[in-house]
C-alpha cells in the first residue's frame, strides 16, 4: 500500500539534496575559474574526483547534522541550526586532513575555497526551496468538517508541519458557541450546512470529516457534489494518519483493521524479508565479534556478573522467547522491585552499561534471536510478558502488534525511541499500528538507515 508520508519524505530529501548538489557544483565551478592557476598541474578530471569525494563527505555531514529530516526542511531556524553543525563538523574533518593528507598547496586551498563558497550558496538555496514549497499556490487547501478533538489533533499536526504542502482554511462547527472563534490558530469558518458557499469563498482543495455528528446536519449531498466536482474528500482518520506517521487510537474500531487497506504483505515480501534478516544476521554476528569480545571484557572489569542477559519477551502470536542483550545493569536490579520501566537516569544502569545502550550495542547479540526466527531486524519491540498484560489491559490494540515477529529496531524506535512508563505508550502504539498497515522495503530500508545515525550519534537513551 502507497505510503503518502514515505512519498513525502523522499520528495522533499531528493529535492533538498539536488539544490545541495547544484549549490556544491556552482562552489566548484566557481573555485576553479576564480582561483586555479593555468600553470597548475591539477587536471580538470583529478579536480573533479576531489569535488565528487567532497560531495559524498558534505552529504554524510549534513545528513547526520539532520539536515534532512522533515522538521530541519521545514522550519528555517532549524535549517540555520543543522547547517552550522555541518560547518563545524567540516571544519572539524579539514582540519585532521591538513594534518594528516599529503595535498599539495594549491589543492587545500581549492579545498577550502569550494567550502567557503558552497555553506552561503546552500542557505540561500534550502531557504529559497523552503519558501516556494510553503507558498499559497504549492499548498493545498484543507477545511476541517468539525471541530472534535481529532480536528484540534489535525490542526496541531498541520501547523508542526508546515512543509508537508498542506495549509488549513478553518473548522466548520455546529456548535453555536463557536462561530467566528479561533480554534488551534485556526478561524471558525462557520457551521457545517455553510459548506457549499465556503468552499467556493475559500478555494478549498480538500475536504477532510473529522465531525462526530452525522445526523440530518451531516451535508452528505453537498460532500457528494463536492467529490463529482474534483474537490477531495477524506476522513479525518486518514488524513491524521497520512500527515502524522501515526495510527489516531483514540476514534480506533475494530471495522478500521478489518475494512482499511493494508495490513498485510505477500508471501513473497515475507519470504525475502526473512532472506534478508538471516543474511544480515549471520554476517552481523561474524563482524561484531570483535567488538562483542572488547565489550565483555569491559563488562566484566566494570560490574560483577554475567556478559549476556537474558529475559522472556512476547514474540510473534503471542508466543513467549528468551532474547539475549549484553547486560547493562547491575544484577541484582529488580531484586527489591521487580519487574519496572526502565529509564535514562536509572541509577541500576553501569557505567559501561549506559554507553552501550547510547550506541544500542548491547542490542546487537539479539541477531542470534534474529537468526532463529524468534525476532526481525525490523518490527515493534519486543515486551516482557509482565508489561504486555498491562499494556494489553489498557489499549485494545495492543495485542495486534504480535501479527508480525518483533524487531531489534522499528518505525516506534526511531520516531519516538524508549518509553519509560504506562501511560507513554499511546504515541508508540499508534507508530507501531501504523507500521503494521503499510510495511514494505521501502519502510524498512528507511528504518535501518534511520538507526546508523541513531547507532553513530549515540542516540540510544
Amino acid at each position: 500500500m502507497r505510503c503518502y508520508l514515505l512519498n513525502i519524505y523522499f520528495s522533499r530529501v531528493a529535492l533538498a539534496a539536488s539544490v545541495d548538489l547544484l549549490c556544491f557544483a556552482a562552489a566548484a565551478l566557481l573555485s576553479w575559474f576564480a582561483i586555479h592557476p593555468a600553470s597548475s598541474t591539477l587536471t580538470p578530471w583529478n579536480y573533479t574526483a576531489g569535488v565528487s569525494l567532497g560531495w559524498i563527505l558534505c552529504f554524510a555531514l549534513l545528513y547526520y547534522a539532520d539536515a534532512y529530516s522533515l522538521a530541519a526542511l521545514g522550519s528555517g531556524r532549524r535549517t540555520f541550526h543543522t547547517i552550522a553543525i555541518t560547518i563545524g563538523l567540516t571544519a572539524a574533518v579539514l582540519s585532521g586532513g591538513y594534518l594528516l593528507l599529503p595535498l599539495s598547496e594549491e589543492e587545500w586551498k581549492l579545498t577550502f575555497q569550494v567550502g567557503g563558497t558552497f555553506f552561503p550558496l546552500l542557505l540561500t538555496g534550502r531557504l529559497g526551496t523552503r519558501k516556494l514549497l510553503c507558498r499559497a499556490s504549492f499548498s493545498e487547501r484543507v477545511v476541517l468538517l468539525g471541530t472534535s478533538d481529532l480536528a484540534r489533533s489535525i490542526a496541531r499536526a498541520v501547523r508542526a508541519r508546515c512543509n508537508l504542502g498542506t495549509d488549513v482554511a478553518g473548522f466548520l462547527s455546529d456548535e453555536e458557541n463557536e462561530q467566528g472563534t479561533w480554534i488551534e490558530g485556526y478561524p471558525v469558518l462557520g457551521k457545517i450546512h455553510q459548506l457549499e458557499k465556503i468552499l467556493n469563498r475559500e478555494h478549498i482543495d480538500r475536504i477532510v470529516v473529522a465531525s462526530k455528528r452525522r445526523e440530518e446536519h451531516f451535508p452528505a449531498d453537498v460532500l457528494l457534489w463536492a467529490k463529482l466536482n474534483g474537490i477531495k474528500v477524506e476522513s479525518g482518520v486518514s488524513f491524521y494518519e497520512r500527515i502524522t506517521g501515526r495510527v489516531y487510537l483514540r476514534e480506533l474500531r475494530p471495522s478500521y483493521f478489518i475494512f482499511s487497506k493494508g495490513f498485510r504483505c505477500s508471501r513473497g515480501w515475507e519470504a525475502l524479508k526473512r532472506a534478508f534478516d538471516v543474511a544480515v544476521s549471520m554476517c552481523g554476528l561474524v563482524c561484531a565479534a570483535p567488538v562483542l569480545l572488547l565489550c565483555a571484557c569491559a563488562i566484566r572489569l566494570d560490574s560483577k556478573g554475567p556478559v549476556l542477559f537474558a529475559q522472556e519477551r512476547v514474540g510473534r502470536g503471542g508466543r513467549n522467547f528468551r532474547v539475549f542483550k549484553l547486560r547493562t545493569m547491575r544484577t541484582d536490579a529488580e531484586r527489591e522491585t521487580g519487574p519496572v520501566w526502565a529509564n535514562p537516569a536509572d541509577r541500576r544502569i553501569t557505567r559501561v552499561g549506559r554507553l552501550l545502550r547510547k550506541a544500542r550495542i548491547d542490542e546487537v547479540p539479539q541477531l542470534w534471536n534474529v537468526l532463529r526466527g524468534d525476532m526481525s531486524l525490523v518490527g515493534p519491540r519486543p515486551e516482557r510478558p509482565e508489561f504486555a498484560d498491562e499494556l494489553g489491559a489498557r489499549y485494545p490494540y495492543f495485542r495486534y502488534r504480535c501479527a508480525v515477529r518483533p524487531g531489534i529496531t522499528g518505525w516506534a524506535q526511531i520516531r519516538c525511541g524508549y518509553v519509560h512508563d504506562v501511560s507513554q505508550w499511546e504515541d508508540k502504539l499508534a507508530l507501531d499500528l501504523y507500521y503494521l498497515k503499510y510495511r514494505s522495503p521501502l519502510m524498512d530500508t528507511l528504518i535501518l538507515w534511520n538507526t546508523v545515525k541513531t547507532v553513530v550519534l549515540l542516540r540510544g537513551l
